[in-house]
């Protein structure tokens, strides 16, 4: 068991471009989906120095038109950034040229420039989100309304009835109760218990079904990398490892998050023994059996196809 996401990040440490990390992550998705993985995963951010993906409906279109049957997901959608009608257009779309195999994990952002390039407030986003919410749900429903003085009818009808499955990500009290409060699954960041009582007292007083908190395991490694030497293997994709860590720990400060690294070095990340782990097949092995599943990210930080396959295929000799 294992999925593969996609951020597409490409460090200054990295000897490939984009277009040959696009290209390959299609192959990637069909060799996947022919060697059981459960999904492919595209995220999204703006504004980004290393070209982090910035449009990840447009990866997943590509991925449903070369794969059949393996599961897509885009998290965290930024659903801020989006006009919401325009973007449930889009997912109708989506959802009938994959099959009904596309989900999204909706996300309020947390970069003070990816708000500023989209003309969002920060302080109303909670509110901002609520609404966004509000009117993709009902124009994925197929509802007739009213919106800003606009009357909103989205068609076709979405191949999934009700439309494609909108979960919502993060790692905040707030975030816990809005999903609840709405009846939206929650994938949280990290796997605080607090989030899950948060999301289950708000789900239970808004009338829906606790429990529907889905909190990583703990201490689960979220980028796996298998290999036969480990010494070699840090020395080879440890810088790229690291540029992710690094940049993600900029990013998101102090917000605790399962992919958090303290980590200023490729020695120090490694000592860590957290989220970026490179293991042997039989360290991976007891992983995956661990944790359910491995969660791969054959690019992290812009590791090039030919080297990110090696450790790859790896993965189905498991």
């Amino acid at each position: 068991m294992f999925l593969l996401r996609f951020d597409f990040r490409l460090g200054p440490q990295a000897d490939t471009t984009m277009a040959e990390l696009y290209r390959a992550s299609l192959d990637m998705c069909e060799w996947g989906e022919e060697h059981g993985a459960m999904l492919a995963m595209f995220s999204e951010h703006h504004g980004a120095d290393d070209g982090y993906l910035p449009s990840p409906l447009v990866m997943a279109a590509a991925a449903a038109a070369r794969t059949s049957s393996l599961p897509l997901s885009v998290g965290a959608l930024l659903a801020l950034m989006y006009d919401p009608v325009k973007l449930a257009e889009d997912m109708v779309v989506l959802d009938h040229l994959s099959g009904g195999r596309l989900s999204y994990t909706i996300g309020l952002g947390y970069r003070v420039e990816e708000y500023a390039m989209f003309g969002v407030d920060p302080h109303s986003r909670g509110r901002r989100m609520d609404e966004v919410l509000d009117v993709l749900r009902r124009a994925l429903a197929g509802e007739r309304f009213e919106w800003q003085g606009r009357t909103i009818e989205v068609t076709p009808a979405p191949l999934t009835p009700g439309g494609p499955t909108l979960a919502y990500g993060g790692g905040s009290l707030a975030a816990a109760r809005r999903a609840g409060r709405l009846g939206m699954m929650l994938i949280p960041q990290h796997s605080d218990p607090a989030l899950a009582a948060a999301y289950d007292e708000a789900a239970t007083a808004a009338g829906h079904s606790p429990g529907m908190c889905l909190s990583p395991p703990e201490a689960a490694p979220t980028t796996v990398f298998v290999a036969d030497d480990l010494d070699d293997a840090w020395a080879e994709i440890g810088p790229h490892l690291l540029h992710d860590a690094r940049t993600y720990a900029e990013w998101m400060g102090s917000a605790a998050s399962a992919s958090g690294s303290a980590a200023e070095t490729v020695e120090e990340l490694r000592a860590e023994e957290g989220a970026y782990r490179i293991l042997t097949s039989d360290e991976a092995r007891q992983a995956r059996d661990t944790y359910g599943m491995l969660s791969l990210q054959p690019f992290c930080g812009g590791i090039a196809p030919d080297v990110a396959w090696q450790y790859l295929r790896r993965v189905a000799e498991l």
